[in-house]
Parts: C-alpha cells; structure tokens; sequence
C-alpha cells in the first residue's frame, strides 16, 4: 500500500497528540502530506435563548477547535512534513466519515479515545463510528 494521504483527526487529547506524532513520522517515511482537521458540534439555535448569546457560544466552539488544531499544526510544522488543516462544523464521526469516503486518504492516523473516554469501554465512540463505517486502512493510536 503506498501512501500519499493522510486523514489526522485531532481533538486535544493525550490520544491525539500521540496520533499526531505517528501521523507526523509516517509523512516523512512516506512523503505524504497530512489534512489535520478538528470538528466542533454546533446544536443549533434555541428560541429561549438569546441570539447574542448563542453567538458566542458558537464562537466559543470554533475558537476551541481551531486552538486545537494550531497544537496538532506546530507539531507537523517542527516535524518538517507538508499538510494542510480544517476546521469543520460537525458530529466528528460523521465529518470524518465523509472525508473519508471522498477517496482522497490513504490511511486515517486517529487517537483511540477523545476526551471523553467512559462512552467507549475498549474505543472511543468517534473511533468506533469511523472503524464501522469506512472501508480504508485507519491507525489507531493509544
């Protein structure tokens, strides 16, 4: 299997940093190029809250996930591999999920737990999504 892409999904935690750093090592034993990407759930407006309030949060969520992905960015950067990064409004599993079947990854580098790793016993539940509805190699990264 050659590979030329690689899907890293990042959310801050010790799972993914250390994802990020077998990303980062297999880029430059294969020369593929790295799409970082953090996704932040937006659950939509409520009529009894105020707009000016929902706005905020919404900010909230994107600042936090872009934070996020600068993290998981210097360290490609000081590794010296070429990537690219997105921000994405969306349930993680599902906007990996669709990411991962446009074809353009050859491998998904991911954590095996987020931050909330009670929800999954033996894998995260993004992880479990992404492993039970895709059908291209993923690594799994403790």
């Amino acid at each position: 299997m050659q590979i030329r892409s690689i899907l890293l999904p990042v959310d801050g935690s010790s799972h993914s940093d250390h994802a990020v750093t077998h990303a980062a090592y297999l880029a430059k034993l294969t020369g593929a190029r790295i799409t970082a990407v953090s996704c932040y759930e937006w659950l939509g407006n409520f009529p009894e809250v105020p707009e000016t309030l929902i706005g905020e949060m919404k900010q909230s969520a994107e600042k936090i996930a872009s934070e996020t992905l600068a993290n998981a960015t210097r360290q490609l950067q000081a590794a010296g591999v070429e990537y690219d990064e997105k921000t994405i409004a969306g349930a993680p599993g599902s906007v990996l999920t669709e990411l991962a079947k446009s074809g353009e990854f050859d491998l998904i580098v991911m954590g095996s737990h987020g931050h909330s790793e009670i929800s999954g016993l033996f894998l995260g539940s993004v992880t479990h999504k992404v492993l039970n509805t895709i059908y291209c190699s993923v690594m799994v990264v403790p």
